[in-house]
This record gives structure tokens, C-alpha cells and sequence, in this order.
């Protein structure tokens, strides 16, 4: 019977050391850099040894005007001010895994960190079509979808006794998009020969547009190389 508490004190001592080494190998973040954009970026991250730490980070925008218009300007051939009411809303999540260098314990230093990130882009406007005697407007809706991949480098401090400073310098990333725009709605000869006109001045520089019009509407699709960089400055708190 001695035998018995003696084992059953034993199992509980490793245990209540086991999750003694396993207190604040958690951090959770905010990125504050993608708030001006109206993006909110949450990350969750786990330290699984000394160095090396599990990352994953969810980015939701809901869907609102462009942001930076001046950016998106540089980058979109838009004479007709197609995108000048667009809605935009983005979906992204992205798990990776940091290695870090150094003797400092886990998840502080300097890392590098290979990932992999989807991303759901969804877009709409409204195309006008000038007659004589009337206006049409078409609405185009559609989602452009991308899976890339790409190593990141940064740094984490610890600012307090909870408080981390996470700063991803640089994460470069390619891989490949697939998506479709599209307005349906009837339109006669004259009304696909405006559209026409309006969309041959229209193009992004990083998309391979293929552009459809006819009696029954609109149809922008693209696929092909997509490229990224991701970029963070994050405040988190250590538990």
C-alpha cells in the first residue's frame, strides 16, 4: 500500500512538473500595422521547443472602399475609374513555423520562418454603360483566391514580463491565384461594344486578366503567378 502513495505521489510530482514547463508557451498578438486599412491581423503562436515555435495568424478585412488609393493607382491601368466605388474585403490565414537563433529561451530573438498563406480577395463595383437616352449600370462581383508560399525573417523582444514586440522585417512569398468577376445582366450590341472600350484600358499589372462580354453580361477571370510580401509589427501578451 506504501508502494502504492509512493508511485501515485511520484506520478503527480512529474505531472505537476510537466505542466509547470509547459506555463507561457503561449503568445498571442495583434499586428497594429494593417489597422490604418481597416485589416485586423490576429496571431496565435506556441513555443514546442527551446527555439522553434508554431505560428498562425488570421486577417480579416470587411468589405469597405479601397484602401491607399495612390497604391493601387501605381499598380492599375483604371482610365474609367472602374474601381473608383469598389468594395474590398480580404480573407488571409497563414500558419508557419520560426526557428529561432541564439541562447534565449523560447520565442525571443532573432527567427526565420518558412509559411504558407491562403488568401480570399473579394471585389465589387459597378460598371456604367453611357447611351443617348439612358444610363445602365452592370454590377461585377467575384473572389480572387491565392495560395503561396515564402520564408519570413524578424525579431521578438519581451517588453515586460508579458509583453512581447514581435517585428516581421520581411516575408516574400509566391505562388499562384485563381478568380472570377462577374456582371450578368442582358446587354445589347451597343451596350458590349462600350463595356468593350471600357475594360480593354483596364489592367493590373500583377494579374493576367482575361476579359468577356456579351449578350449576357460580364466575365473577368484570372489565374497564374501571384506574388506577396508580408510585413508585421505586433504587440502580444504572454501566458
Amino acid at each position: 500500500m506504501k508502494h502504492h502513495y509512493l508511485v501515485t505521489l511520484i506520478i503527480g510530482i512529474l505531472a505537476m512538473s510537466g505542466l509547470k514547463a509547459q506555463e507561457n508557451t503561449n503568445l498571442i498578438k495583434l499586428n497594429i500595422l494593417p489597422l490604418a486599412a481597416g485589416n485586423v491581423a490576429f496571431e496565435y503562436e506556441k513555443a514546442i521547443q527551446q527555439r522553434i515555435s508554431l505560428n498562425a495568424t488570421l486577417s480579416l478585412r470587411p468589405k469597405s472602399g479601397l484602401p491607399f488609393r495612390s497604391i493601387w493607382e501605381s499598380a492599375i491601368e483604371d482610365p474609367n475609374d472602374i474601381l473608383g466605388g469598389a468594395k474590398f474585403g480580404a480573407f488571409s490565414f497563414t500558419p508557419e513555423i520560426r526557428f529561432y537563433l541564439g541562447n534565449n529561451d523560447a520565442l525571443r530573438g532573432f527567427y526565420f520562418a518558412p509559411f504558407v498563406k491562403y488568401a480570399r480577395y473579394s471585389l465589387s463595383t459597378i460598371l456604367s454603360v453611357e447611351e443617348p437616352d439612358y444610363q445602365k449600370e452592370v454590377p461585377i462581383s467575384g473572389a480572387l483566391n491565392a495560395l503561396t508560399a515564402g520564408l519570413a525573417i524578424g525579431s521578438q523582444w519581451r517588453l515586460g514580463e508579458h509583453i512581447y514586440l514581435d517585428w516581421r522585417i520581411i516575408g516574400p512569398n509566391y505562388g499562384f491565384n485563381s478568380g472570377t468577376f462577374e456582371g450578368k445582366i442582358q446587354l445589347n450590341a451597343d451596350e458590349q461594344e462600350e463595356l468593350r472600350k471600357q475594360l480593354e484600358d483596364f489592367d493590373i499589372d500583377v494579374l493576367d486578366l482575361k476579359k468577356e462580354v456579351d449578350s449576357d453580361g460580364v466575365t473577368l477571370k484570372t489565374k497564374g503567378p501571384f506574388a506577396g510580401i508580408r510585413t508585421a509589427l505586433s504587440l502580444g501578451y504572454r501566458f
